[in-house]
């Protein structure tokens, strides 16, 4: 239970016990209370800032956002998804009955219009269960330098890419891969926007971030890591496409029953419920 304590947590409370355990000791060889006071306040003030800046160094600043809705999801052109298209041989399908391909990409940047592809991963859901040891992972040379500060994000190098494939090869292996499956993704309208620069994704979609809205409208934080703490598992390889995928998936496990809680059984029911988490984001204005 301790490893899910938050560390800013852990500093706050650190900070309350050194006080303490700094006023009981002065305690011991003071009898005036006033006086006491007085020439522990610097202390106080100063173990306060200490503990402080820590926190801010630990904590990362995120805007305040209303409605439980993410603040600065990777894309809010979910056009993508192709929400409004109905697929009559899976619509009725339960979530847990369809066969699905959990995808994630490592980017040159976040620009979806000029920067390029470099890294696709993917594992497989089958009736409800992560296939162990069905999975897909592909480096694409982009074609031109990757950027130092992208480097630092996801540590793919220009060295690791330089005899790649190119893009085009890897996004068809990658289609021959995922067949006619569902293809689910969090925030997938951002690797949606790379690939379909490629070549066109016909296979139908679900966003796990949109999902999380609608299960959950109320929470203030549909982050990957927030969503992997709530179900309490775990991401390995973070900023990996493999990685990410994964960790995708369990969550989308465990997202099935909270849509069904919710009223979303089908795949059908999902696109709906997507589509209005997704008219919720927009209605926010652009994500900065």
């Amino acid at each position: 239970m301790l490893r899910h304590i938050k560390l800013s947590h852990l500093l706050v409370l650190a900070a309350i016990v050194t006080i303490a355990l700094a006023t009981g000791g002065a305690w011991q060889f003071s009898e005036d209370i006033e006086a006491l006071a007085r020439a522990l306040a610097p202390a106080w003030i100063g173990i306060a800032l200490v503990y402080w800046v820590l926190w801010r160094q630990i904590t990362p600043a995120t805007p305040d956002t209303p409605n439980g809705l993410p603040p600065r999801p990777l894309t809010t052109d979910f056009a993508p998804l192709k929400l409004d298209m109905r697929y009559a041989d899976i619509a009725s399908l339960p979530l847990n009955r369809l066969e699905i391909v959990v995808v994630d990409t490592e980017t040159t940047g976040l620009n979806t219009r000029k920067d390029s592809l470099i890294q696709v991963g993917a594992v497989r859901i089958v009736d409800g269960e992560l296939i162990k040891g069905d999975s897909f992972e592909r480096l694409a040379n982009p074609g031109r330098p990757i950027p130092a500060n992208t480097q630092r994000f996801h540590g793919i190098t220009d060295e690791m890419v330089a005899h790649a494939p190119a893009d085009g090869e890897i996004l068809q292996e990658f289609l021959d891969y995922a067949g006619n499956a569902v293809l689910v993704g969090y925030n997938i309208a951002f690797d949606l926007a790379f690939m379909n620069r490629i070549g066109e994704i016909r296979n139908p979609t679900l966003d796990t971030m949109l999902l999380s809205v609608g299960a959950f409208p109320s929470r203030q934080d549909h982050s990957l890591e927030a969503l992997a703490d709530h179900f309490n598992e775990e991401i390995h390889s973070r900023h990996t496409a493999l990685g990410d995928a994964d960790a995708t998936a369990r969550i989308f496990l465990h997202l099935i029953p909270e849509l069904d809680r919710a009223g979303a059984r089908t795949f059908g029911d999902a696109q709906d419920l997507c589509a209005h988490s997704a008219d919720r984001i927009r209605s926010l204005g652009p994500c900065g």
